[in-house]
């Protein structure tokens, strides 16, 4: 039984997908708050004026389902220009994820469904093993537990997918 120490360096990464991962790119969001993140970092967009910006989901991944847009592809510092262009990873069906898993590995945990999270000392994405959902945070799916994490394991990386629900930012609203 190990257990992983997490650093800065534990986000949020595709792991397999179908075919060559998918990027889009977004104008940067207004505020100073939101404009600067981490890769790996879970983006959504702007508020009412600046819908069509994209800001990092800083305080904790929850209320966010409707505008949640998936992961930055790249670290955005404060040199950075509003309006500028950022890379995402979306949140989509054909996309698996590695990130961290927190909490203790059980194989019952494949397949089921917990939150997404973040640690705001380590400014990283992780999926909180121990909370199963509820209708306001961005939900994924466990899928596999990687790089050596194995069951009985405090803290590793693990695969998931974006669930449905949290992917609502692509649905069509016809």
């Amino acid at each position: 039984m190990a257990e992983l120490t997490l650093s800065s360096n534990c986000f949020v990464r595709p792991h397999r997908t179908r075919g060559a991962p998918v990027l889009l790119s977004f104008p940067l969001g207004s505020t100073a708050s939101t404009a600067v993140f981490k890769q790996g970092d879970a983006v959504a967009r702007g508020a009412t004026t600046n819908a069509h910006r994209i800001v990092n989901l800083t305080t904790g991944v929850t209320g966010s389902l409707t505008t949640f847009l998936g992961f930055a592809a790249e670290s955005v510092t404060s040199t950075w220009t509003v309006g500028d262009p950022v890379l995402v990873y979306p949140a989509h069906h054909n996309m698996e994820y590695a990130g961290i898993g927190k909490g203790t590995f059980a194989s019952t945990q494949l397949g089921q469904n917990f939150h997404l999270r973040r640690d705001s000392t380590l400014e990283i994405a992780y999926v909180n093993l121990g909370s199963t959902g509820n209708a306001t945070c961005i939900t994924v799916i466990v899928t596999d537990f990687l790089y050596g994490s194995t069951q009985g394991d405090t803290n590793g990386w693990v695969s998931f997918i974006v669930a449905d629900a949290a992917m609502q930012m692509y649905r069509s609203s016809s």
